[in-house]
């Protein structure tokens, strides 16, 4: 006959059994799970440092069980391979200039358009809003989930030739561009050569002279040491650099519901603190160029206006690639946010 001290002890084996059954799924959910982000920029530079405080406030709010390892200065591959390494699933994270997305995604080459944004703020404004979620649907298709939208400021021009005060200045200058249509269409237009390339190549391309100048944002030009072989600067901000913190679907698509929640507001804190690094770091950027030897220029607005009107063939042209009916809303949310903002 059983005892009353077997039964007891028969029925905490079964609860601890039962327990244990049930502890096994949560284990499983909550294992620790460590992404691999990359950047194709310097350490220093403000997608690095976007990914650095993503990583840091996701392991904050996950309590250390979704880590980050970050690599920069693209390690992992320039931006169209690491895009690809996202699809795969082979990588998890990436910051990467959403020029480089509009292979895939055409709709997506219209916020590099020329002049499409008046200002920094009317991009945030415009991209956090219904623009943003309708070619962040178009991304996670593709195989990529938005995370955020940033941008690294205004593009300029560096050469070694001559300042740039009119768009005929760029008559014959052969000129490093992102390996994107447009921007290859926009500066031929200006009369430049345009030779397209990944980021990760143009310092030695510029030190041998394999092209006399580049254009990108002063964060790029700063934090891979432009000024150390481009004597001129001129402030043609020609376009936004827009660009695009993203996660691979099929990563997302592993996280449960919770760890997706950290996952988006990690990233809405990073790009909030982007967003305030870059106000403060241009104005550095600028004097610490100036400091090292460039020759700065300012392009007047008349200038720049003559830039734009001398564009328009290329513009109308692009509208059509991105479908007009998609470029018309875009533009009526530009300038609604325009108009906002007054």
């Amino acid at each position: 006959m059983t005892n009353s001290f077997e039964l007891i002890a028969a029925t905490r084996r079964g609860l601890l059994l039962s327990a244990f059954a049930l502890a096994l799924p949560l284990a499983a959910h909550a294992q620790t799970r460590d992404l691999k982000a990359g950047t194709s920029m310097a350490p220093d530079h403000p997608a690095a440092l976007m990914l650095n405080k993503f990583s840091e406030v996701l392991a904050q709010k996950s309590g250390g069980k979704l880590k980050t390892t970050v690599h920069n200065s693209g390690v992992l591959g320039a931006d169209m391979q690491q895009q690809q390494q996202l699809q795969a699933g082979t990588q998890d994270v990436m910051t990467t200039g959403t020029a480089t997305m509009a292979g895939q995604i055409k709709e997506m080459a219209i916020l590099d358009f020329p002049y499409v944004f008046q200002s920094g703020e009317e991009f945030d404004r415009t991209m956090d809003g219904a623009m943003g979620k309708l070619l962040a649907d178009k991304a996670y298709d593709k195989g990529w989930v938005v995370l955020a939208y940033t941008h690294n400021g205004f593009r300029n021009t560096t050469n070694s030739k001559r300042p740039i005060t009119k768009w005929e200045d760029f008559d014959g200058l052969k000129l490093r561009v992102i390996q994107n249509a447009m921007y290859i269409d926009m500066f031929k237009q200006l009369g430049a050569n345009p030779t397209p390339m990944p980021v990760t190549e143009v310092y030695t391309a510029l030190e041998t002279k394999a092209v006399d100048g580049q254009e990108n944002p002063l964060a790029q030009i700063v934090t891979m040491r432009m000024q150390e072989v481009q004597k001129y600067l001129s402030l043609t901000q020609h376009s936004i650099n827009s660009e695009a913190l993203l996660m691979g679907r099929k990563t997302w698509d592993k996280l449960s519901k919770d760890e997706q929640a950290m996952v988006m507001a990690a990233a809405a804190e990073a790009k909030g603190f982007k967003r305030q690094q870059l106000a403060l770091l241009e104005k550095q950027w600028l004097e610490a160029v100036k400091k090292a030897g460039m020759q700065v220029n300012e392009v007047t607005l008349a200038e720049r206006e003559r830039m734009a009107t001398r564009l328009k063939p290329v513009i109308d042209r692009q509208n059509e690639r991105v479908g007009e009916e998609f470029a018309r809303q875009f533009y009526a949310e530009t300038q609604k946010q325009r108009i906002a903002a007054k």
